[in-house]
């Protein structure tokens, strides 16, 4: 399980890579990025997305470009972990990001609501299910909630913090 939310969280850092900050200086208090957070939430996937995704198509391409530390092909993006997950982002639709296991299955799906901030990023397992939220408000301002709307982080710049307001991971 810390996987998958070190995963999650990898994939929220990436973030800032497409996002643009808002000036204004929008704040959200947990309740209110909450509310935001599940304002349309869709809490399953289409089966034919995750059906047609289950194994990697490319993935024999795939071990080979995280081999040759390959970030980027023609048609899709490629970015891999230390554990030997990799995650894939087809050009042709920025908004879902694919996680793999080693062998080449499906771990879970992130899925987009804009390429933007603020924006949604929602995380799906293999079966289609939400299992958590994360409201981006800027590059620098993320809540993440899990799919019962239960709290579980605040990242503020490069600092992670739990609903206490105690610190409990940073971005190195």
């Amino acid at each position: 399980m810390k996987k998958c939310w070190f995963v999650f969280l990898a994939m929220i850092l990436v973030l800032p890579l497409c996002g643009y900050t808002l000036k204004g200086g929008v704040t959200y208090t947990v309740e209110q990025a909450r509310k935001e957070a599940f304002a349309g939430v869709q809490y399953f996937l289409p089966k034919s997305i995750i059906e047609a995704n289950m194994f990697d198509p490319n993935f024999k391409d795939n071990v080979r470009a995280i081999k040759n530390k390959i970030t980027e092909t023609p048609d899709r993006f490629v970015g891999y972990f230390s554990d030997g997950s990799y995650c894939i982002v087809y050009k042709k639709d920025l908004h879902y990001e694919f996680y793999y296991n080693s062998n080449g299955k499906l771990d879970h799906v992130g899925l987009r609501s804009s390429l933007e901030s603020p924006t949604k990023s929602y995380k799906y397992n293999n079966s289609g299910n939400l299992e958590a939220v994360a409201l981006i408000i800027t590059t620098k301002d993320c809540y993440i909630f899990n799919a019962d709307g239960t709290f579980v982080a605040h990242w503020i710049n490069n600092k992670c913090y739990d609903i206490n307001g105690k610190l409990i991971l940073k971005k190195i």
